[in-house]
């Protein structure tokens, strides 16, 4: 039997393959009204304020008994920072990028480190790791794919990605786009890790097999996202891969990025997911919108379903909804523990 971990070397252990004294539970994005409100967080400076952004991240950990503080509070910090336009949202509603670039010419990075909302998340990981260091500090990062989308425009990047697959000029245009995404991504991630970051946790969602080709993924979206990989790795830090939706018919290449741990939706099928990667661990599938309006044996069922089904870690399929309360999601990690006490 394993003794007594904290949060952050059960994290870790699993992320390594290691036994476990129990699962962990982690989350994505951890923008809780409720814990907001009892921080005395205060919209929209909890975005631009580190202090103020680890207190509502830090209850997650805290009060719920999640094993990880995340931080920032959405996909928009890297989209900002290169000067697109993004809509704030509100208290409930995490910011979205709303603007996007004519030509990869027009993407200028040099400055990048420099920006408020990157150097609010650099501050608010050394904060979370000085206050919580038993928790795994877990900053919330946009992957290159969807960096590239962002980049160039949603509705551009679904174009794109089925003309490139055709066309070798197009091909070229795709490549340009990403590399950019790719530099970002690596300037940022190195930043994060030499904060104190205890692993990355990477949402691609525009990845998603609800967006492109599974051949779009599989020729261009692996190859970018390894490459990504690597450099974290030669970095000494584990990360985590998130694509959105069904990702059953992508899932072998998302394990061949090398990432540590997959976090899938509450569409896969655990069972299937798990026997396809083999030794990758993978997290999730627990429906979000159970924080914010299932019953007890909802989220107790719904937690047990996706460990039996093979999970080494129990997950949201999403990021926590905003209106998540904090007896569901105490619910949660007690349905865990429980499980972990009858199955390890």
């Amino acid at each position: 039997m394993v003794s007594e971990m904290t949060s952050r070397e059960r994290v870790l252990a699993m992320l390594n393959g290691k036994p476990v004294d129990r699962v962990p539970v982690v989350t994505g994005s951890t923008m809780v009204v409720e814990y907001i409100k009892k921080s005395g967080g205060k919209w929209p400076d909890f975005h631009s304020n580190p202090e103020m952004m680890v207190n509502v991240a830090g209850m997650m950990h805290t009060d719920a008994g999640i094993d990880s503080v995340v931080v920032p509070f959405g996909m928009f910090v890297e989209s900002i920072a290169l000067g697109l336009d993004v809509k704030m949202g509100r208290v409930d509603i995490q910011p979205s990028v709303r603007s996007f670039f004519k030509k990869p010419e027009e993407v200028n990075y040099a400055n990048f480190l420099e920006n408020t909302y990157v150097q609010t998340t650099l501050e608010a990981i050394k904060l979370a790791k000085e206050k919580y260091p038993e928790a795994a500090i877990a900053p919330f990062l946009v992957a290159p794919v969807t960096l590239a989308g962002d980049l160039m425009g949603a509705e551009n990047l679904s174009m794109l990605s089925i003309k490139c697959l055709q066309k070798e000029k197009q091909m070229a245009k795709m490549e340009k786009w990403l590399s950019i995404a790719l530099e970002i991504n690596k300037i940022y991630a190195k930043a994060c890790i030499e904060a104190g970051a205890d692993l990355l946790y990477y949402s691609d969602a525009s990845a998603s097999p609800n967006l492109v080709m599974p051949d779009f993924y599989y020729k261009v979206g692996v190859p970018v996202e390894k490459e990504l990989g690597d450099f974290i790795h030669e970095l000494g830090c584990p990360w985590v891969l998130h694509i959105c939706g069904d990702t059953v018919p992508i899932i072998e290449g998302m394990a061949s990025t090398g990432a540590d741990c997959l976090s899938v939706e509450q569409a896969v099928d655990m069972k299937k997911a798990t026997e396809i990667v083999g030794a990758v661990p993978i997290a999730g599938n627990l429906t979000p919108l159970l924080m914010v309006e299932g019953t007890e044996e909802q989220i107790v069922n719904e937690t047990r379903k996706g460990l039996n089904g093979g999970a080494k870690a129990s997950m949201l399929g999403c990021g926590t909804p905003p209106l998540s309360t904090s007896d569901r999601l105490k619910t949660w990690v007690k349905a865990a523990v429980e499980w972990s006490a009858e199955n390890l």
